[in-house]
């Protein structure tokens, strides 16, 4: 089978110096409006990694040149970032020894193919299965145009594969033509500090986070969200940003009542989009770009 086709393209894929690709919306969104539906070009059992190479060789070529295309950083990638010498050296730790089951894994499988490649060939494949998967059900995919768009921990487009393991990205706040999308690549993203964000994100995505929650005080481990993650709600009060993301969920599901503080549309009747929405870790579940 060829590439699965992805609909509402409302956006174009750029290359910006020092960022490398970033999705840009090409269009306005409002809160809850679909950005992009995309079916996994790829999938494979989440716990087992050597079907995502079976799944690879299986593929056509346009799937493979897709699969082949996303994100696979450096070992040392933005390790240079980190101030803290014993930070540093935790990250190099944790990177090698995910790299050395990489390695092992990949050495294995090739033993069954011809050619001197197929190792390097395979632990290519594995690292981008763990810096892009996401996941549904038992099961992880990849998603070639969904992974063009960056990690931001304040993102203004949330993402489910609720439906079949189709990735869905929705606006969680106005997004202007022109503007970045960004989604979070992060599970525990509003009550984390930006130290403890960034050292998953080092660990798990091999960069190091300097969206513009990262680049300014730090807000995250309690204590009030800073002015810009505040608006008004309906009944006068405030609104914060968890509780914008959770009513832009329920929007794009289309929900009949506005979500409440913990994201329940009414007492008897819990959102499905605020309680499905994909959770973000490492090899078996999160799509991302680190280009």
């Amino acid at each position: 089978n060829g590439l699965p086709m992805a609909t509402q393209k409302g956006f174009r894929i750029e290359h910006v110096v020092g960022q490398g690709r970033i999705m840009r919306a090409s269009r306005r969104y409002e809160p809850g409006d679909t950005v992009l539906r995309e079916p996994p070009c790829l999938t494979w059992p989440h716990d087992d990694a050597e079907q995502l190479i079976s799944s690879f060789m299986c593929a056509s070529a346009d799937v493979q040149a897709a699969v082949l295309d996303m994100a696979a950083p450096d070992a040392d990638a933005g390790l240079s970032c980190i101030v803290s010498d014993h930070a540093r050296m935790e990250a190099v730790a944790e990177r090698a020894a995910r790299s050395a089951e990489r390695s092992s894994l990949a050495a294995r499988m090739a033993e069954a193919y011809d050619g001197p490649r197929a190792a390097d060939l395979f632990e290519h494949l594995l690292l981008i299965g763990d810096i892009n998967a996401h996941a549904f059900g038992k099961r992880a995919g990849l998603f070639p145009i969904a992974a063009k768009a960056n990690h931001s921990c304040s993102p203004n487009c949330g993402h489910s594969t609720r439906v079949g393991g189709e990735m869905h990205y929705f606006a969680t706040c106005t997004i202007e033509a022109g503007d970045e999308i960004v989604i979070s690549y992060l599970d525990q993203l509003w009550s984390t500090t930006r130290e403890e964000r960034r050292r998953v994100l080092l660990a798990q995505k091999l960069f190091y986070c300097t969206c513009p929650r990262c680049s300014r005080a730090d807000s995250g481990g309690g204590g009030r969200p800073p002015l810009e993650e505040i608006e008004p709600d309906s009944r006068g009060g405030e609104r914060t940003a968890p509780q914008q993301l959770a009513r832009a969920e329920c929007a794009a599901a289309g929900c009949a009542e506005e979500c409440a503080t913990l994201g329940l549309c009414s007492p008897h009747a819990p959102c499905e989009a605020s309680l499905c929405a994909v959770s973000v870790h490492s090899v078996s579940s999160q799509a991302c770009s680190c280009e």
